[in-house]
């Protein structure tokens, strides 16, 4: 599922290029622009036996701030979306099934 994250990027900035190098069933991509950066936000099992949600900046320049992204939060996590109101991130998810 990593396709779907490079493919997100790949809109922006017209160029390939992974966000995570890592083979861990990356799902549920979201991302927003915001202090002239892109945040996006998905799923992944790295941490089996939950999926577990990731977070990574990335430039204007498509420069990769979080390779590999930060863990945010792990407990069965489904489908975020995010929102910005101009000063704060919102990322929602589904929990469990």
């Amino acid at each position: 599922m990593l396709n779907i994250i490079v493919l997100i990027v790949l809109r922006l900035f017209s160029v390939d290029f992974p966000i995570t190098n890592l083979n861990s069933d990356e799902r549920f991509p979201c991302a927003a622009y915001a202090n002239s950066q892109y945040y996006v936000f998905w799923t992944d099992y790295r941490n089996y036996p939950q999926y577990a949600l990731y977070g990574a900046r990335i430039s204007p320049t498509g420069t990769v701030i979080d390779l590999n992204g930060k863990f945010l939060f792990q407990d069965s996590c489904f489908t975020p979306a995010v929102a910005y109101d101009g000063s704060n991130f919102l990322v929602v998810w589904r929990d469990g099934c």
